[in-house]
């Protein structure tokens, strides 16, 4: 995408800059994200669906009386970035560090992208729920649609837009929000294409959203495939997660609607690379590729707190990758990116300066004023406090073993739709 050289020029030209402590440093932005603060909701019955189904998975793990110095251990490989040796030892060993590694954080996680996979209205998208049939919004969540609104009008106004216009925008930005109903005919299959979802925290996170929806979905649905990418190995792991949840929700099981998890290993960066030094954002042949992103029932992409780290990998093949990503994926395909909100000032340029991650994929993927990208917003928060479920920390941590604390996660969310 052409924006993409623009905006990210000075990325392009400081890639082998980045500060080897791996932090962003400089200048600080002037630009300070509003906080959307929330307090702790109960425990949904989806969500204590998972956590039970992951203390179960886990419990052999936290009793074992090395769980502990593993996980010091794995602890210090990652502040080490030492990845590879932490998630990708092939043998028991190595085994043994990422069932810790998932016992420790993958809980968590998966509580808050259950709650972001609803929110998102993930399985309408994916056609297992029909407009007006599942969860209704809560109160919270009304409240943030209208903010989401107000802030709309609000930049609608400053860039000049007359009160016509600004209504046909919001009123469009409401019905995104609110899928129409599903049409009789129904794919066989729809695709899903997680990056960096090795651990499995959305994997779990989605297949109990879709498991949960499949009560309601009276009407014929399409088998769900996901593609989990990543690095390390994987995959023993997700699929003791894909059988326990298919335990946990027979419908998942389904040989006609079911959903499936296939784990490719590799570096999705790997087929960015280029010798040339030139900053222009290429695009990789579709062959050399690990996923097909063009596929045409390609419905979903999601980058969950991964995104920093293939900043931090390589500048330019990211940015070549979203642009690859950008050029080859259907129309209304949806783009999930979540990161932590302490990891999302970029460093920019020679002197360091930082940019809200957000501002920056915001005006890469969907283009500066006056131009349009290949994609459009549906749902930007530069840092929203997702707290976890009272009662949510005692469900996982029933029985003996190790306790392990389930921590709340202040996130930057951008969803965009491909136009």
């Amino acid at each position: 995408m052409p924006q993409l050289n623009t905006v990210f020029s000075q990325l392009a030209v400081n890639d082998r800059a980045t500060p080897s402590n791996g932090r962003a440093t400089g200048a600080k932005s002037t630009a300070r994200p509003r906080t959307n603060a929330s307090a702790p909701s109960d425990l949904s019955t989806t969500c204590a669906r998972l956590l039970t189904l992951l203390s179960r998975l886990f419990d052999p793990v936290r009793r074992s009386p090395t769980f502990t110095p593993t996980l010091q251990h794995v602890k210090g490989l990652l502040y080490n970035k030492e990845y590879l040796a932490a998630f990708g030892t092939e043998s028991e060993k190595g085994e043994r560090w990422r069932e810790v590694y998932a016992a420790r954080w993958v809980p968590a996680r998966t509580v808050v992208y259950e709650r972001i996979f609803e929110e998102l209205g993930a399985a309408e998208l994916l056609g297992w729920r029909t407009k007006g049939k599942g969860r209704e919004r809560t109160e919270e969540e009304e409240e943030e649609l209208e903010r989401e609104v107000a802030r709309l009008r609000r930049r609608l106004k400053q860039e000049g837009k007359t009160a016509d216009e600004i209504a046909a925008v919001v009123q469009a930005h409401q019905a995104r929000m609110s899928p129409p109903q599903l049409s009789s005919d129904v794919p066989d299959e729809v695709n899903v294409v997680m990056i960096g979802a090795g651990a499995g925290s959305e994997v779990v996170a989605l297949g109990g959203v879709l498991g949960a929806a499949a009560a309601y979905a009276e009407q014929r649905r399409p088998r769900v495939r996901v593609q989990a990418v990543d690095q390390g190995s994987w995959g023993v792991l997700l699929d003791k997660m894909r059988n326990g949840l298919r335990e946990e929700w027979p419908e998942l099981a389904s040989t006609d609607a079911g959903f499936d998890v296939d784990f490719v290993q590799g570096d999705i960066l790997a087929t960015a690379h280029w010798t040339t030094s030139s900053p222009k954002i290429d695009t990789p042949s579709q062959s050399s590729l690990l996923v097909d992103f063009s596929s045409p029932t390609l419905r979903l992409v999601t980058i969950c707190f991964t995104i920093s780290e293939l900043l931090l990998q390589s500048r330019i093949s990211t940015l070549r990758l979203l642009s690859h990503i950008s050029q080859s994926a259907p129309s209304g395909t949806q783009l999930l990116i979540v990161e932590s909100a302490s990891l999302a000032l970029i460093p920019l340029g020679k002197e360091g300066r930082t940019y809200p991650l957000g501002q920056l994929l915001d005006h890469a993927l969907c283009g500066g004023e006056g131009k349009s990208g290949a994609w459009r917003i549906v749902k930007s928060d530069d840092a929203k406090w997702y707290r976890m479920p009272e009662g949510a920390e005692e469900v996982y941590n029933e029985g003996k073993g190790a306790h392990v604390k389930l921590e709340n996660s202040r996130v930057v969310l951008r969803l965009y739709e491909k136009r």
